[in-house]
């Protein structure tokens, strides 16, 4: 009987093939901490809808790797073709992930609020216009208006200060005649930074303000 490893892939737990029941072979094996690390990172960036097929190839290498290596009787250094191999695709499915499964961004270069503050400042206004002129000319499309914060003060308060920023922006979208049913808010602190927090530049990066086209 031939296994298909890309349906072993794709289900888990027990895989039927012909009427016959064939249980996966167990990766907890630490020779493929890597790769399963790898295809874990892939699923949590969505490979499994934005790069399926590879992300299955992955999945089904690990199986393969693993059943080779539980087996026993193999050389060494064929088993490390394997794990390579296994490996190998586990990248491939989290590069191909990056590269198609990010949401367009739409940089608000020129977003202020004031000091500690949701505030927007009157600074903000021409940035803040011409997303709405955007907004408007792509009537299609559906946003998330994402805050974040640089790394300076306690993390829970930057969490809810980028949260009341997103709320503060995403009002002003809609004050200016952004239907509400097409925007999102979320803050995230300063768990996405794009700078180094060490110095001034760098956090004035991480103070950001952008739309995420969903």
């Amino acid at each position: 009987m031939t296994l298909n490893f890309k349906s072993f892939a794709i289900f888990t737990g027990v895989v039927l093939f012909s009427g016959c029941a064939i249980v996966p072979p167990s990766t907890q094996v630490s020779e493929l901490d890597e790769a399963r690390a790898l295809i874990a990172k892939a699923k949590k960036a969505g490979a499994e809808k934005c790069a399926p097929e590879r992300q299955a190839e992955a999945v089904a290498k690990l199986y393969a790797a693993a059943h080779e290596l539980t087996e026993g009787g193999i050389h060494p250094e064929e088993n490390e073709a394997l794990i390579a191999a296994s490996v190998k695709a586990a990248k491939q499915a989290f590069g191909k992930t990056k590269a198609h499964c990010q949401p367009e961004v739409i940089a608000l270069s020129g977003v202020y609020f004031e000091t500690n503050s949701a505030k927007l400042s009157p600074a903000s206004a021409t940035t803040l216009n011409h997303a709405v002129a955007v907004l408007k000319k792509r009537s299609g499309i559906h946003v998330e208006v994402a805050a974040h914060t640089d790394s300076r003060g306690k993390d829970a308060y930057n969490l809810v200060l980028s949260e009341r920023r997103a709320k503060s922006v995403m009002d002003y979208l809609t004050a200016h005649g952004i239907a509400a049913s097409r925007l999102t808010s979320h803050g995230y602190g300063e768990t996405q930074p794009v700078a180094d927090n060490g110095t001034a530049a760098g956090r004035a990066k991480n103070r950001r303000v952008e739309l995420r086209v969903r």
